[in-house]
């Protein structure tokens, strides 16, 4: 499930970010927007086309005050004005945006806008001060402003933000898709798995505030807004894994390591040479060697069975803190729904039906909460 933010605009040239924002970003949040008048004015005929903004009380039915301020995970005001910013330090409550804003009973982000010696302004100041007690004050830069002017008051940019509102936990590896290994320079070997599964997991572990290191195949596609690599082999996927372990709290390892290599033949094999045999060397086993070499990092393995099977023998034998397990004579490569179970050193821990892979990724992680939070105060020490 995506993470879900109320996006506010105010009046300021600076609004062209905001349409940078949604862009770049719609794959992992779920997007409500809501703008003052002003800020419609800075908005593009195409942004507007593509998107609601929501401006007026009747843009949006019932009580769009009361609803968007309950539906929201998270509120941003991006750009916020001058104007916007005495408005909210004051309390008022003249226009949708200002209205909903007083009914949010979080903290909000609020990320301004203008010109330096409008945010110089002791005014500005003192209202900025006053809102940093129950919100989050976002910038601004110093940089280049409007009519080619350069000062502090420069908008921070899209990945910026989303740095803000997405990283309020550890850091996460989340490993996908199938590795190839060469034959040649021409033939390789690989598997049927398609990745969905695990870019489900890296797009709700990035709706959970965590900051997400997903590596990836190369044959499937990035997530925007998340930290992408990529990988070919199952050499190349150690590497890239090893390379991001410094402050990793979790890997879930997702990704379908082939179980077999072989000795790669320069050049490309001919079928004219006839029968070939092939031998396929026993491949080491990548989440095993994670926790060996950083044993702190707690491991979420992933195994593809072709029977149901609690196989407690290979999470003890890989040295994994859970297994999940799914049967790919039932759940096929490639599908969009999925049925697992996961176990944990002593137990099983959950057992699912037939479910999305959005609704797996959701349920792998409300399993795991209580776990990690117990594995947390139990390795408390690393982190004072």
């Amino acid at each position: 499930m995506k993470k879900k933010i109320l996006l506010g605009l105010s009046g300021s040239v600076a609004c062209s970010k905001s349409e940078l924002f949604v862009n770049n970003y719609s794959e992992i949040y779920d997007f409500k927007i809501l703008s003052t008048f002003n800020g419609l004015k800075y908005l593009s005929d195409e942004f507007l086309n593509a998107y609601s903004v929501y401006s007026d009380w009747d843009d949006f039915p019932g009580s769009p005050h009361i609803e968007l301020a309950r539906w929201a995970d998270e509120f941003v005001i991006y750009p916020a004005s001058a104007n916007i910013i005495s408005k909210i330090s004051g309390g008022i409550a003249d226009d949708l945006l200002t209205s909903t804003v007083l009914m949010y009973s979080k903290p909000i982000y609020i990320c301004p806008a203008m010109h330096e010696e409008m945010y110089l302004n002791s005014q500005i100041s003192s209202n900025l001060i006053t809102l940093s007690k129950n919100h989050l004050i976002a910038g601004p830069r110093y940089g280049n402003l409007d009519i080619g002017d350069k000062g502090l008051g420069r908008l921070i940019e899209p990945n910026e933000i989303n740095d803000w509102i997405s990283k309020a936990k550890g850091k996460v590896i989340v490993t996908s898709g199938p590795t190839v290994e060469p034959i040649d320079d021409v033939k390789v070997i690989s598997n049927k798995s398609s990745g969905k599964q695990g870019r489900a997991i890296a797009i709700e572990l990035n709706s959970k505030g965590y900051e997400v290191i997903y590596i990836h195949s190369s044959l499937i596609q990035p997530i925007p807004g998340i930290k992408n690599k990529t990988f070919n082999t199952s050499d190349e996927l150690f590497s890239v894994i090893s390379s991001e372990m410094k402050d990793t709290e979790s890997v879930f390892m997702t990704a379908a390591v082939s179980d077999f290599i072989l000795n790669k033949t320069d050049g490309k094999l001919s079928r004219s040479n006839g029968k070939l045999n092939l031998e396929l060397i026993p491949n080491k086993d990548i989440i095993a060697s994670i926790k060996t070499e950083f044993p702190d990092v707690k491991c979420i393995a992933f195994s593809a069975q072709v029977d149901d099977d609690l196989n407690f023998d290979k999470l003890k034998s890989k040295n994994v803190d859970y297994l999940v397990i799914n049967n790919i004579l039932k759940n096929e490569f490639g599908s969009d729904e999925n049925k697992i179970s996961i176990i944990n050193r002593d137990e099983l821990i959950y057992k699912s039906g037939t479910l999305s892979k959005d609704e797996i990724a959701q349920a792998i992680l409300i399993n795991l909460d209580y776990w990690y939070v117990r594995w947390r105060r139990d390795n408390l020490e690393q982190y004072v």
